[in-house]
């Protein structure tokens, strides 16, 4: 395995920004037209080790049974999506794309709301 250097790490989160962003966009834009879309968000890209294949992520706020029941309609972009990524990166290869439901975002919600709990019982036990 090679060793990957702090130049490897930017180039990647660039190009993952990079993708996020064409696929973020282009997948809001069909969201106005489709209604199966409008749940859906995309939180982040995520790419192989190789570079050969993109991990589109997505959160709903109906939760993993509502992604994997649009799953099959998401689905039906994936080669207008390629198509898009590949005029808008340069590059000699485009990625092949995978859709996932992205569980950490929930989890991350949720710490989130505890911290925020955390807090503000602190700052009620200070005032008193």
């Amino acid at each position: 395995m090679k060793l990957q250097t702090p130049l490897h790490r930017i180039r990647r989160a660039r190009r993952e920004a990079q993708l996020q962003k064409i696929v973020a966009a282009l997948l809001t834009q069909q969201a106005c037209d489709d209604p199966e879309l409008r749940d859906l968000q995309v939180t982040r890209v995520e790419l192989s080790p190789s570079k050969s294949i993109c991990y589109v992520l997505f959160y709903s706020a109906h939760g993993e049974a509502f992604f994997r029941e649009k799953l099959g309609h998401v689905i039906l972009y994936k080669p207008s999506l390629r198509k898009a990524v590949g005029e808008e990166l340069q590059g000699r290869y485009v990625p092949d794309i995978v859709f996932k439901y992205d569980a950490n975002l929930k989890k991350q919600l949720a710490i989130e709301a505890l911290i925020d709990q955390v807090a503000h019982e602190h700052d009620n036990g200070q005032d008193a």
